[in-house]
């Protein structure tokens, strides 16, 4: 899969796969007592990305940021460029899961030094974090008071989300490029949600493919950069006006 400033995903419209939702999303019987315990939760996910950010060196955040060509030279040294604060958040939760320098991620090396114990809500949480996948999806359906339903367009499957922000918005069809894992009966996401649009991916439609890590690498690049192209036109706007 390339690394393109918008995303071609197949050749028919996004329109027309909405009509075509697969493998509905079942909301939870357990629902509200998910959402009550969500925002501990959110609390635990901010902990353990904390903790698992100690562990990527400086040669690994290189490696990330010449990949998605924000290394550059400043007076003789190399830097990681950000565009802004949320362009920092998109670039960590990337090397967090992406970076595989010996075949897995810092997650499943976090999950792997057996710091939490079985049992704990700590180790749990990671070991759906290290389940995370990456993909498109469009908000099929808001469920007050905390969720969505998403639709994955490469796999067709849905899945019932847990979510503070996106759930809150009048985003319906709306596109975003997410990385999610499963939560007991529900998904959440790790919160780096980047929104996409139409002009983004002109075409569209559930191709039934599994996504390998290597394309999930390729589309979560690709949808950075998008995120990135944004940011700097704004910029250029702001400056001109």
């Amino acid at each position: 899969m390339s690394k393109p400033d918008s995303l071609n995903i197949e050749a028919t419209q996004v329109g027309k796969a909405q009509k075509d939702f697969g493998n509905t999303a079942v909301i939870p019987a357990d629902y509200e007592a998910l959402f009550a315990e969500y925002p501990a939760m959110l609390e635990l996910l901010k902990r353990l990305n904390s903790e698992t950010g100690k562990l990527i060196r400086k040669e690994a955040y290189q490696a990330c940021a010449k990949r998605l060509r924000m290394l550059k030279k400043q007076g003789g040294k190399k830097a990681i460029i950000f565009e802004d604060e949320y362009g920092m958040e998109l670039f960590q939760d990337y090397a967090t899961y992406m970076h595989r320098p010996r075949g897995i991620n810092f997650v499943q090396q976090m999950l792997n030094s057996n710091r939490y114990p079985e049992g704990s809500m700590e180790r749990s949480l990671l070991q759906g974090m290290a389940q995370a996948m990456f993909s498109i999806f469009m908000v099929k359906e808001l469920v007050p008071p905390g969720g969505f339903i998403a639709w994955d367009t490469f796999s067709g499957k849905e899945f019932f989300v847990l979510d503070s922000r996106i759930s809150k918005q009048d985003v319906i069809s709306g596109l975003f490029g997410l990385r999610i894992f499963p939560f007991k009966t529900a998904w959440m996401h790790t919160g780096a949600a980047i929104p996409l649009t139409m002009a983004d991916i002109p075409n569209a439609k559930a191709l039934n493919k599994e996504l390998s890590q290597n394309d999930q690498r390729d589309l979560n690049e690709g949808t950075i950069f998008i995120w990135r192209g944004l940011v700097a036109r704004e910029k250029e706007e702001g400056e001109e006006g």
